[in-house]
């Protein structure tokens, strides 16, 4: 497979004869070329191996992820002269998805992959241990020992601290102040903070409402947003400040600027969610429970990014607690399956070995509630695969609503290890959430397959 993917890269460059030199950085790989004329642009695949060709002061450059720089080290192999430096890794043809706000929040989560995959996988086999624990024996001794406490924190630590990773992640893309973005990254994750956001009483900053939902700071697109503006305050400070406060004055009026304004911007838009999101969901539960789990299947994702769906668990609580059960929760179920389905989907569509790889592990552990590498490092960087996503929710939240699928317990956010808690005596619950759950993962694995197959062979013309 990467013989091939060479090939194509050395016969859209025109042979090793036309490339001038080759340089590596942050997984792209760019490729100076002597003679644009020479290049063989009939190469069909240029599009779908995400290959950009870029022109800076007149020269022509290639442009392509190389994740383990296999490409790269081949090409030094084959006698490619290597150049230092970054003059080109900066150029970017134009109009190309690269530019766009998604492919720019994969860009963050991809470095992120590696320990997201890893704490995932650690957190599926505590599930499986635990599912075998509930059905083999009603001793929860295991369940309640230090010992396991200790390595479900394991599993744990690397999402409760993905707000201070993104930020990290984002001020490296940005070449922003690694240090300073942690500490924004991380005002929502300060004890005193969540003391005081989760006391019940009403909180302002500077006369200006700040919403109880301390998660909601933390979602990864107001995150990317923080970081993307403090890394631009705090370029422009440097440039002006004196000598004797260089790497002092600029760091420091970026914290002083940006964490508050954090809150002083998002504070309105929470509280307005908080006033309105809540009574919206609620009305719908009640005169239309159907359209309510359809939309909430297809959006969830969206929810998520912007740390909406915080709003949900109090209403599914509430509902737990008034009915004895919830239909909210299962909409998160099927949204979940969804991810893994176009994940999978677009796997099997891709060329590259390492997008491959990775879209088949995230595939993988969405489909057991940990959802982050399908949707943030797979399927939004191909939006035909996070359209398919969003409808194959839908899908699964229509057929979910129009049967009433319920969940009698909540033990999850939405996972296969869920669906345990789907039986009801005397029903068909169980066995139309797992028609609901197929047809969820069949439609948007269905959709992004064929949405990619035709993105490519249009772009192929």
């Amino acid at each position: 497979m990467k013989d091939r993917f060479i090939e194509q890269r050395l016969k859209l460059a025109g042979g090793k004869e036309n490339i001038r030199h080759v340089q590596h950085d942050r997984s792209i790989t760019t490729l100076t070329l002597y003679d644009h004329s020479h290049m063989d642009l009939s190469v069909p695949t240029e599009t779908a191996l995400d290959t950009d060709i870029c022109i800076t002061h007149g020269t022509y450059c290639m442009k392509f992820r190389d994740e383990d720089a296999f490409i790269y080290n081949t090409l030094l192999g084959m006698g490619v002269e290597q150049q230092n430096g970054d003059s080109m890794q900066e150029t970017t043809i134009k109009g190309k998805k690269t530019c766009s706000a998604l492919y720019f929040i994969s860009d963050v989560f991809r470095p992120l992959m590696p320990v997201l995959l890893g704490a995932a996988i650690l957190k599926i086999i505590l599930g499986m241990i635990t599912v075998i624990n509930s059905l083999s024996s009603e001793d929860a001794s295991l369940i309640n020992s230090p010992t396991w406490m200790i390595w479900k924190s394991i599993g744990d630590s690397a999402f409760y601290l993905l707000p201070i990773l993104v930020a990290i992640s984002t001020a490296y893309r940005l070449k922003g102040n690694l240090y300073v973005a942690a500490a924004i990254g991380g005002l929502m994750l300060y004890p005193q903070m969540i003391t005081l956001m989760s006391s019940g009483e009403d909180v302002h900053f500077m006369g200006v409402p700040v919403v109880s939902q301390a998660p909601f700071f933390s979602a990864a697109l107001w995150v990317i947003a923080a970081i993307g503006a403090a890394s631009w305050l705090e370029k422009r400070v440097e440039r002006i400040s004196p000598g004797a406060l260089k790497g002092i004055l600029a760091p420091a009026l970026t914290l002083m600027v940006i964490a508050p304004m954090v809150l002083l911007v998002l504070g309105p838009v929470g509280t307005w969610v908080d006033e309105h999101l809540s009574g919206v969901i609620e009305s719908l539960l009640n005169d239309a429970p159907v359209v309510l789990i359809m939309l909430l299947g297809a959006s969830m994702s969206l929810l998520m990014i912007m740390g909406l769906h915080y709003w949900l668990f109090p209403i599914l609580m509430n509902e737990l607690m008034t009915n004895g059960f919830t239909i909210v929760l299962p909409a998160m179920l099927v949204a979940f399956v969804a991810q893994a389905g176009a994940a999978l989907a677009a796997g099997l569509r891709s060329e590259q070995p390492e997008f491959r790889k990775l879209a088949f592990w995230a595939s993988g552990t969405a489909l057991f509630g940990v959802t982050e590498p399908a949707m943030f490092a797979v399927n939004i960087r191909r939006r035909a695969s996070f359209y398919a996503a969003m409808l194959g929710g839908a899908a699964g939240g229509l057929y979910f609503g129009l049967l009433s699928v319920k969940t009698l317990v909540i033990g999850g956010s939405g996972s296969l290890f869920d669906i345990p808690f789907y039986i009801e005596e005397g029903t068909s619950n169980m066995l139309h959430t797992c028609i609901g759950v197929c047809i969820a993962f069949v439609i948007s694995g269905g959709l992004a397959y064929w949405m990619a197959g035709r993105t490519a062979n249009r772009k192929s013309m």
